[in-house]
């Protein structure tokens, strides 16, 4: 909620998934709302589910849920939590997670096979961040497009030079400095990026690459509609 919008006028910004809770707890009663989830974050989200070879789904997942029973862990080496502005974390860790506020973020989840590579699909997700970007700030005009060139070179098997230290110095550089919180999501993405896709990153600097399938998982447009 915001008291004051553009041009300074007054302003009333709702999720309309909350509008939905309220409404179905008017109708219902609290007692209701708190069957699920758990004491200390009653109720539930709605959670979009990109899972390798079916289509994405949007469920209604109770919070305090085993993120294993949300999307098939078997088989994966990563999970993005929260959406494009999330972060990536190892399977293993997903493993012993719970759906919460915490790991919520956007709502989006997605479970990376072991056989993809990281890198690449983040690579193609920074892109894209990169060309929403409304180009109002310094970090979102410059700062962001920088990082996505940079990382497509760290996507690719082959020699990076400082493109590692590139990314990481520039995401300090635009972090906390844009107009909005787009720099800051985009900077989120690209460290967990560096910390959980790392041994892949080494391998690449070597030349080589472990990802034998090379499908995208995530919908991130090459170009602008």
């Amino acid at each position: 909620m915001r008291e004051q919008g553009v041009r300074r006028a007054p302003t009333l910004v709702q999720n309309v998934e909350t509008l939905a809770h309220l409404a179905l707890i008017a109708r219902y009663g609290a007692d209701w709302f708190r069957s699920a989830g758990t004491p200390s974050e009653p109720g539930g989200a709605l959670c979009t589910v990109h899972v390798p070879g079916r289509e994405p789904q949007v469920v209604e997942a109770p919070f305090g849920m085993p993120l294993h029973r949300l999307l098939p862990l078997e088989g994966t080496g990563a999970i993005l939590l929260g959406g494009y502005h999330g972060t990536w974390i190892p399977t293993a860790e997903a493993a012993r997670l719970g759906l919460s506020a915490a790991t919520l973020g956007a709502g989006v989840f997605a479970a990376l096979p072991a056989d993809r590579c990281g890198p690449a699909e983040t690579a193609r997700v920074l892109r894209y961040l990169a060309l929403e970007s409304a180009g109002q700030c310094g970090p979102c005009l410059n700062g962001l497009p920088r990082i996505a060139a940079v990382f497509r070179t760290l996507a690719a098997p082959g020699p990076q030079g400082t493109a590692r230290d590139d990314v990481a110095r520039w995401a300090g550089l635009v972090e906390g400095r844009g107009a909005c919180h787009h720099p800051d999501g985009t900077v989120r993405l690209v460290r967990s990026a560096l910390t959980t896709f790392a041994a892949e990153l080494d391998a690449h600097a070597r030349g080589l690459c472990t990802a034998t399938d090379r499908t995208p998982l995530l919908p991130a447009p090459e170009h602008r509609s």
